[in-house]
């Protein structure tokens, strides 16, 4: 399975807590589709095999057309190998109204991930949201009608979150019967307004202990709801695990298209310029900016462990021990047994994974098992 990632780079506003790459201003959203689609036929070789899935992310994708989707999707069919079981829209939730719905009806979008972050109007106006609770529910229910396979996204661990206020907002979720959900922990980033009002005192983070306790929560909750919780952030209704989305933590090959996007095909990654005008000027002379690196032997193995113990089916011993670069196998070796002594990590037939309990510390832990230097 392969898929192309297509980063649309835009937004009407600068959420608080966010650091992707985007603009507000649209004014060049015509040129930008005009150079995705030339970078489509530059990319044409960078996949050789049938691509499954489409994934739109941004950014705002549901800031684009009907049109301009078909536009790319029939770009995508003309160029590569389609053979499609999955093409996801993220959407914000005032974007979906019943007739922006009703003309994506008329595009091969079979799935929406809609950003609710929370239902909480005071929180909704704090990461600066384009939206109400209102209008996320109404998105909601609307998309599940006109038969869209639905993914919603919840933020947890916003400043002084109560477990009060988080379950309400895993209840009010449910409520709704969306196929999947995904659940956010909110992280601290450079560069956005969040890490300034930290910075300047007017908010304070949640702490760790706090954290945990609502991704603990959530699990839950959402675990009682019926929904199936495979990887760290995500959970799924029978038959709607995120098909894209997983490719990423399986290691399969995938084009990013657009500013900023990331490409993989097993060997190497390139990613893209992040910077909108750059990016359109370098395909209108027929060029692709961006950089890239060939994936060593530690990098492969890295990769395989960070993805792989994200997930509740964790990785293979067997492979886990091919792909350990000779020079770190007794020290990775040893720090796996001391974690799996310290029950940090489970060994289950052939395969190795964190038990739920720990999977909030999952980044430190699996940064043990990564081979460095200091390994």
């Amino acid at each position: 399975m392969s898929g192309v990632y297509i980063h649309i780079p835009f937004c009407s506003k600068a959420c608080t807590y966010c650091d992707f790459h985007f603009s507000t201003q649209l004014r060049n959203k015509n040129a930008f589709i005009e150079a995705l689609l030339h970078e489509i036929e530059v990319q044409a070789r960078y996949i050789d095999e049938a691509v499954n899935t489409i994934y739109f992310g941004g950014g705002t994708p549901s800031l684009l057309s009907a049109a301009e989707i078909n536009s790319i999707i029939g770009k995508l069919d003309k160029v590569f190998k389609l053979d499609v079981k999955e093409i996801t829209l993220e959407a914000n939730p005032d974007n979906l109204s019943e007739k922006y719905l009703k003309e994506l009806k008329s595009t091969a979008v079979n799935r929406l991930s809609i950003g609710v972050q929370s239902f909480e109007e005071k929180r909704l106006l704090w990461m600066n949201r384009s939206h109400t609770a209102k209008q996320a529910i109404f998105a909601i229910e609307s998309a599940l009608q006109m038969g869209f396979n639905v993914s919603a996204d919840l933020i947890f661990a916003l400043p002084e979150m109560s477990t009060d206020e988080w379950q309400r907002q895993l209840q009010k979720m449910i409520s709704l019967k969306p196929h999947h959900i995904s659940a956010y922990s909110l992280t601290l980033e450079e560069r956005t307004v969040y890490h300034h009002q930290v910075a300047k005192k007017k908010v304070k983070e949640l702490d760790d202990v706090n954290s945990e306790e609502q991704f603990l929560q959530a699990h839950q909750l959402l675990s009682n709801a019926g929904y199936h919780h495979y990887e760290i952030s995500n959970y799924a209704s029978a038959g709607h695990v995120a098909l894209h989305n997983s490719s990423y933590w399986n290691g399969k090959p995938y084009l990013g298209l657009g500013p900023s996007a990331h490409s993989f095909n097993g060997k190497m990654r390139q990613w893209n310029v992040s910077n909108n005008t750059a990016y359109i000027k370098a395909l209108s002379a027929g060029k692709l900016s961006f950089e890239s690196e060939v994936l060593t032997e530690v990098d492969r193995y890295n990769e395989y462990v960070m993805t792989g113990l994200r997930t509740d089916k964790g990785i293979e011993e067997k492979q886990w021990n091919e792909l350990m670069p000779s020079l770190y196998k007794e020290s990775l070796q040893k720090e796996m047994n001391e974690l799996v002594n310290q029950q940090f990590l489970v060994r289950d037939a052939s395969r190795i994974f964190i038990p739920l309990q720990h999977w909030y510390k999952a980044d430190q832990l699996i940064s043990r098992l990564f081979a460095t230097e200091n390994s």
